[in-house]
């Protein structure tokens, strides 16, 4: 952009093309109407000449402007377009000239019409003159080159006849038309530059949009990548919980059934050999069962269909449990165990709460060689921590956050599934998350990690929340209707019962679990979740309580994890157990599920 002082040759050179292709589409708009203006007031100029000056010539004055406004409104028409970059200095040069032509028929008022000795003419000249050069101002103040061939050719005559008339009052006005020539320049020249930094500024902005455009299209691209990325992603989440839930499905009902057979075997009189192998045997369940019981706790959180149920419970009698649990894995490991004594009492889930624990007491003896696991509690305030510490390999810092998502596991590029399926911790992540409770680990490779269990305390005392001894109830003579599709598992389940003394009829469908009603009255369902012909064990135990008319005890078993099926068999309010079923677990809910039928004996026999 030039100076804010106006020169000579920014009078006559124009604008660079991109600039003056902006300055003449704008000039263009007002063209058009600027000719056909021009003709409407030279009509009016002749007419006042005629009536007030009796002045002929007039007439002969407008026929020639008309005649010039019209050639240039024809000329207009064959230019190129005034927004070609390429030519618009070809219909720029056009324009000045026609400027030029119709500032010239202005300027020819003065010397033709304008007669000292009509006062009057003077004034019609002047006055005619002032009003179209505002015109002017306004149509081709876009470009100043323009406007100045149009101001100079039709002021300056105006002046210069005015001077040559002599008399005080011709010079006066004459240098005053000079005078209005000079401002008006100015404020033309001024005009224009306003008109120049709108344009720098559209053109500004219009690269601003361009590239805010361009970002915008980017971002929408990647945005697009991203989307296409995480529905790829949540595909193969899909496809991996599918998998998960089949596969679990597929190996849990002969592992149930294997559980089941296991147990019932263990009631009769064996061998000591046989009882070596059948603790064999019961270790290779347990280990297989283990890892599926993590899957269906990783599947579970999945599902979101964990509901914590809080309470106030000692934490010595968790400790004492794992005590039990975890002395044998770390004498068999060489390693050091210790559970110190706590008073501690927490508001939590201790269900959930066992599960935490037991996952990082696991963590902890795998991935440690040599020195001690620790538990222990100490109080924080309001809140009681409990800590689990190891002498193991360590966590580096940059992988602290990592070891809580699932399947992360260090130092087992070769999956040694001795070290379990690494979703441990993720389940711990999960199950604390669902509690509104925090887990942290602190840790240093080498010397071993403490990973913490931060729940809130509670003021009850220990002593106060001790868990009174279990109660048990004779099954003998019990009545269960099984309802099994599964022959293996509904064998070996029915063997057991029996085994305990129930009389437990086995149905493999709804249908014929209906048709032994007829004959058989239970007192306790036990019914599996997924049946033939895409029934499962809601819709059975319904059918089953409408026959009878009343609400019989029910139990669910599933050996599914998809996601939609926790949730639907969670929402049916039944007692869920998952296979494989621990014998005392399974044993423990028909127990549950049983109204009182003969008096308590406590568990002194176990």
């Amino acid at each position: 952009m030039s100076s804010s002082r106006p020169s000579l040759r920014e009078a006559w050179r124009f604008d660079p093309p991109r600039v003056l292709a902006a300055q003449m589409s704008l000039l263009d708009s007002n063209l058009s109407g600027a000719f056909m203006v021009s003709c409407l007031m030279s009509v009016l100029t002749a007419a006042a000449f005629v009536l007030i000056v009796d002045d002929l010539r007039a007439v002969w004055w407008a026929m020639l402007t008309c005649a010039v406004s019209v050639g240039c409104l024809l000329v207009r028409k064959v230019l190129p377009p005034p927004d070609d970059v390429a030519r618009v200095g070809q219909y720029a040069q056009s324009v000045r000239v026609m400027a030029a032509l119709l500032g010239c028929c202005r300027g020819a008022m003065a010397p033709w019409l304008m007669d000292a000795a009509h006062p009057e003419s003077i004034t019609l000249v002047l006055g005619m003159s002032a009003g179209m050069s505002s015109g002017g101002l306004a149509v081709f103040a876009p470009s100043w080159p323009v406007a100045m061939a149009y101001w100079v050719c039709s002021v300056l005559p105006v002046a210069l006849t005015l001077l040559d008339m002599g008399g005080s009052v011709n010079v006066t006005l004459g240098v005053g038309v000079l005078i209005y020539l000079w401002a008006m320049t100015a404020f033309s020249y001024h005009t224009s530059r306003m008109a120049l930094r709108s344009i720098t500024l559209r053109f500004e902005n219009d690269g601003l949009i361009q590239r805010l455009r361009d970002q915008t299209e980017r971002a929408m691209a990647a945005r697009q990548l991203a989307e296409d990325a995480l529905d790829e992603a949540e595909e193969a989440n899909r496809a991996k919980t599918v998998f998960l839930a089949s596969a679990s499905h597929d190996l849990r009902q002969p592992l149930h059934a294997l559980t089941l057979t296991l147990a019932t075997l263990g009631r009769t009189q064996l061998e000591p050999r046989q009882q070596q192998l059948l603790a064999h045997a019961n270790a290779s369940a347990g280990a297989a069962g283990e890892m599926l019981h993590t899957l269906l706790d990783f599947a579970k959180i999945d599902a979101g269909v964990v509901r914590p149920a809080p309470q106030a419970f000692a934490l010595q009698s968790t400790f004492d449990k794992l005590t039990r649990e975890f002395t044998p894995l770390a004498d068999a490991k060489g390693l050091g165990w210790r559970a110190r004594a706590t008073r501690s009492a927490a508001y939590a889930d201790p269900v959930l709460v066992e599960v935490i624990l037991r996952n990082l007491l696991l963590n902890a003896v795998r991935y440690t060689e040599r020195g001690r696991v620790l538990l222990a509690a100490r109080s924080q305030g309001p809140h009681v921590a409990i800590e689990v510490w190891d002498t193991g390999i360590g966590i580096p810092e940059a992988d602290q956050r990592d070891v809580f998502k699932a399947f992360h596991q260090l130092a087992n590029p070769e999956r040694d599934r001795h070290k379990g399926l690494g979703l441990g911790l993720s389940i711990v992540d999960g199950l604390a998350r669902a509690m509104g409770a925090e887990v942290d680990v602190r840790s240093q490779p080498g010397r071993g990690s403490v990973f913490r269990l931060i729940l809130p305390a509670t003021e009850a005392s220990a002593a106060a929340l001790r868990t009174p001894a279990p109660t048990l109830y004779d099954l003998r003579g019990l009545r269960v209707l099984l309802v099994d599709d599964d022959e293996p598992v509904r064998q070996a389940l029915s063997d057991l019962l029996t085994d305990c003394g129930c009389w437990c009829e086995a149905a493999d469908s709804l249908e014929a679990a209906q048709h032994l009603l007829s004959g058989f009255t239970p007192e306790v369902l036990l019914v599996d979740y997924r049946l033939r012909a895409h029934r499962d064990g809601v819709e059975a135990v319904g059918a089953i309580r409408a026959a009878l008319g009343r609400p019989v005890p029910a139990i669910l078993v599933t050996g599914d994890t998809a996601p939609e099926r926790l949730r639907e068999a969670h929402a049916s309010g039944l007692t869920l157990l998952h296979k494989p079923v621990p014998v005392g677990e399974l044993l423990k809910a028909v127990q549950a599920a049983l109204p009182v039928r003969t008096a308590p004996r406590q568990a002194a026999a176990n």
